[in-house]
């Protein structure tokens, strides 16, 4: 009986291990690919060394964790110098998980002046969707009296740190609730790859909708940049968005059942379960279009791991200069429109990170001769001692505007009211150059106001002030740029490539048409859908309206600003005589009109070329291999005041040259004027040809702004102006004084 009962419990142990096992597999499964990596400091918007001043004085750093990944490992790799005169007995930085201690540096003797290096673990328990590191240091120079306000208490962490992550790739469920996710993630911080995946050659409607979708996901990419490489009847081992209707499939769905509308499915890989697809299907291209209108549009509406998009209905046109990315121009903004919450206008310590409101404008706002812009301003903080010398310092990209006072109140005076004075005569500026200004506004600004807490005691051992500050810039606070009209000197490239501009003007690019060749090849694809990208991510908002055509219809192209992707020889061929090109590029022969350098021409800068001439003084004509890109724009062919960009390469290969530049803020920061050329490691632009003016000014501004730009005309005017009226004056005098004498001598 014992043995039977002893082999039945042996039994019931042996399935409970077996039930076990298999509860765990999937499990196991799920979390078995194990991936590594690393997000330095410059990833996480860390562009120069982290500034520590005083004791408990802190700074911080934020990461995101990927809903496709769990961490079950990270480390923090950082160094930094401490200041010479810190004691190493007293002295010490630690770091914060989420407000969770993960370790301490001790400064030892010896180090103080030196840098540092120092790895510590971070528990991955305390890791979440969206996580902040906090460094916070201790420091004392003297071991009987201690300052915390001692300003030779300090450290210094280098930019040069690092988060090392071992990341395990999660199984997710295929619901298209998830989306954007996994496609976009919004807790990840890094650059934004997205392969589009197409079957075989795609027709203008497909390229349509793959264009909307792209700049859907720029809109959501922001400040991340993204870029969305094609693959052509093949997949990519990474989450990627497929397009199909029922007569031209990808292999790798062909046996897909086809379709009865526009419709929306979430799949797994067909190799990987841990990668997921998105298939946009339809019965022909315009199903495709609505489908995508549908995500676009009703993502909230989404789920389960199939969709079908029964209609989509407009009920409200978009207006000029309404891009959600852009600062409203109609009436005043708050503060509390320009960041995503109020921890956003938040600083604590004595000599906190400035306080950083970021806004955008449309680049042809007109400010020239401005007064300045009205900025009603409010903060609070924590009251410093009367007269102590504490302050809080104002600045605008970077450059001082004012400083304020701060007393004892704990507030700012309520009638006050800030003007930002501004001395550049455009706010995005034409000409590379231009003079530098003490404050010029941009595209893309941000105002920084750093709280800046003087130090004092009442004796040699007792400081006066408290540890902790705390200081808050009012929500209510508002920017005002409503009384600015729009004008702006085209061609401007800079304007393109900061803004999208004159293509973003209306934010779902109803005033837009993009010309692609009827058989693209994928480099130009992936470069359309880059651009795409590009402009969602200055509007904030998918290009819904946009218009793609496949050849030259000037029905079409009509009252619309034109982008054209491919060799210009072709295009110039369709648009007119080649005559007039600034910019001929085929395979190795490159032609290039130069500019007058206007900046030699001195007093006689006012003298206009004739309109046949324009400004080019010659034409370079080359035959090189080699990559070589370039960016081209000129006035409309078809209807004034429109613009026309090009986007032309000698080869196919080359143009990725030109969404790589488009991408990088340093590259693009030098692009200005009517022809950019981009090679591997320079970018060269040029002012070429006829220009022309967008926006409208009052009469008056109108005729000082153009006279301002030719001061010999302008004093030669007033000259003349001023003899007219010496000769009319002496005219009326002379005839007057006749009259009198006639009328003497008839007495």
């Amino acid at each position: 009986m014992k043995q039977l009962s002893i082999k039945i419990l042996t039994f019931i142990i042996a399935l409970l291990f077996t039930c076990l096992a298999t509860a765990q597999q999937p499990t196991q499964q799920a979390f078995s690919v194990v991936d590594r990596k690393e997000i330095t400091f410059s990833q996480l918007g860390i562009n120069g060394s982290i500034m520590m001043q005083g004791s408990e004085s802190s700074a911080y750093l934020s990461f995101g964790s990927r809903l496709d990944e769990i961490i079950s490992k990270a480390s923090l790799d950082f160094s930094f110098i401490p200041s010479p005169a810190l004691l190493a007995a007293v002295s010490h930085l630690k770091v914060y998980l989420n407000d969770e201690l993960m370790g301490v540096i001790a400064i030892a003797d010896g180090d103080q002046g030196k840098r540092v290096s120092a790895s510590l673990p971070l528990d991955p328990r305390f890791i979440s969707n969206f996580n902040q590191l906090r460094f916070e240091l201790i420091g004392s120079i003297n071991s009987i009296c201690r300052d915390p306000n001692d300003p030779s208490i300090w450290a210094e962490i280098s930019n040069a740190g690092r988060v090392r992550l071992q990341v395990q790739k999660s199984i997710l469920a295929t619901d298209l609730a998830l989306l954007p996710a996994p496609f976009f993630d919004e807790r990840d911080f890094s650059h934004v790859t997205l392969p589009f995946v197409f079957p075989g050659q795609q027709n203008i409607g497909e390229l349509t909708a793959a264009g909307v979708l792209a700049s859907y996901f720029g809109a959501l990419a922001n400040w991340r940049g993204v870029n969305f490489p094609v693959y052509i009847d093949e997949l990519p081992q990474q989450h990627a968005i497929v397009f199909a209707t029922n007569q031209n499939k990808p292999a790798f769905i062909r046996d897909l059942p086809d379709v009865t509308g526009p419709t929306l499915q979430l799949i797994t890989h067909p190799t990987n379960e841990y990668i997921k697809l998105l298939l946009v299907l339809g019965r022909d291209s315009e199903d495709l279009n609505m489908a995508v209108r549908g995500l676009v549009l009703g993502k909230s509406l989404l789920t389960g791991p199939v969709a079908q998009i029964n209609s989509v209905t407009d009920l409200k046109p978009r207006q000029p200069y309404d891009a959600p990315n852009w600062v409203r121009t109609d009436r005043p903004v708050s503060f509390a429109e320009l960041v995503d919450g109020p921890y956003q206008l938040q600083a604590e310590g004595r000599t906190s990170s400035p306080i950083n409101v970021t806004f955008n404008l449309p680049p042809d706002l007109f400010a020239w001769q401005s007064r300045g812009i009205p900025l009603d301003l409010g903060y609070r903080y924590s009251p410093p001692r009367e007269n102590s010398g504490s302050r809080l310092n104002f600045s605008v990209n970077g450059q001082f505007v004012e400083a304020f006072n701060l007393t004892e109140k704990g507030r700012n005076s309520d009638d006050k009211r800030l003007r930002i004075p501004l001395l550049d005569d455009t706010l995005l500026s034409t000409n590379s150059s231009s003079h530098i200004p003490a404050f010029r506004i941009d595209s893309s600004n941000t105002m920084q106001f750093e709280f800046s807490f003087a130090s004092e005691s009442t004796d040699i051992c007792q400081s006066a002030q408290p540890s902790r500050y705390y200081a808050v810039m009012d929500s209510d606070s508002t920017l005002d740029f409503s009384g600015f009209p729009h004008y702006i000197k085209m061609p401007n490239l800079r304007a393109f490539a900061k803004s999208g501009f004159p293509f973003s003007k209306m934010a779902d690019l109803s005033e837009t048409a993009v010309v692609i060749k009827q058989h693209p090849s994928v480099a130009e694809v992936a470069l359309l859908l880059d651009t795409m990208g590009l402009i969602g991510a200055k509007t904030g908002y998918p290009a819904l309206k946009v218009t793609m055509v496949d050849r030259w219809v000037p029905e079409l192209l009509a009252d619309k600003d034109i982008l054209t992707i491919g060799t210009l020889s072709s295009q110039a061929e369709d648009v007119g005589s080649k005559e007039g090109a600034k910019l001929i590029l085929s395979e190795m022969t490159r032609q290039l009109a130069l500019p007058v350098n206007n900046n030699k021409l001195g007093w006689a800068s006012w003298l206009k070329s004739q309109p046949g001439d324009s400004n080019v003084t010659g034409v370079v004509d080359v035959t090189a291999a080699g990559a070589f890109a370039s960016m081209v724009a000129m006035e409309s062919p078809f209807t004034k005041k429109r613009s026309l960009i090009s986007l032309v390469a000698s080869s196919s290969d080359d143009f990725s040259l030109i969404g790589d530049a488009l991408n990088e803020r340093g590259k693009s920061a030098h692009m200005f004027g009517s022809v950019v050329t981009i090679k591997a490691a320079e970018i060269t632009s040029f002012e070429v040809g006829d220009t022309y003016h967008l926006g409208k000014l009052p009469v008056i501004d109108l005729i000082w702004y153009h006279f301002s730009e030719h001061p010999v005309l302008l004093a030669l005017c007033a000259a003349l102006l001023v003899i007219s009226l010496t000769i009319l004056i002496w005219r009326v005098l002379s005839r007057l004084s006749a009259q009198r004498l006639a009328v003497g001598d008839d007495k």
